[in-house]
């Protein structure tokens, strides 16, 4: 009798376990993410933003066309959610990825330098010449670059101080 009772009491806490975690789940995706992507989409330049699992970590992962202030929408996106790192997917070319690998350089530089000014005018020299154009901004916590050529567009967010806010960002 005592068996049985220990086995019932188990098979409802298993069963009560199991329905609040499915409660959990439901909640995510019918409300949570439907709610990020519907507030992301008015956000210029932001197409769409999901949460993600990659490798055990939840990301935001947020889909950009033609974005044209990244520190706005930087912010926006942060304020969507609950701490999670942001990866931009872009649709930047190799043209793009070259010019943007020849900046690091002078970006790194003025980062540890802080002579911010120096680095701009570095990097509108090699973007010049690669005749691509570029948006720069900088705050207190990192540089936001976007670079545009045609129809491609790279976007990147390089931060200062090591937080984690901003993960690399993809191809689409």
């Amino acid at each position: 009798m005592v068996k049985q009772r220990i086995l019932l009491i188990s098979l409802v806490g298993f069963l009560i376990f199991g329905l609040l975690l499915g409660g959990k789940v439901v909640y995510q995706k019918n409300w949570q993410d439907v709610s990020i992507m519907n507030q992301s989409q008015k956000i210029p330049g932001v197409e769409s933003a999901k949460i993600v699992n990659n490798e055990g970590q939840k990301e935001l992962d947020v889909v950009t066309n033609k974005i044209t202030n990244l520190r706005l929408a930087g912010l926006a996106l942060q304020k969507l959610t609950d701490n999670l790192p942001i990866r931009f997917l872009d649709q930047n070319n190799d043209v793009l990825k070259k010019v943007f690998g020849q900046m690091q350089f002078a970006l790194q530089e003025g980062i540890a330098t802080g002579d911010f000014t120096e680095m701009e005018q570095t990097v509108r020299g090699q973007v010049e010449k690669a005749g691509v154009q570029l948006e720069l901004e900088i705050d207190n916590d990192a540089i936001y670059v976007i670079l545009n050529q045609g129809d491609a567009q790279l976007v990147e967010v390089i931060e200062r101080h090591g937080q984690v806010n901003y993960l690399p960002t993809e191809k689409q």
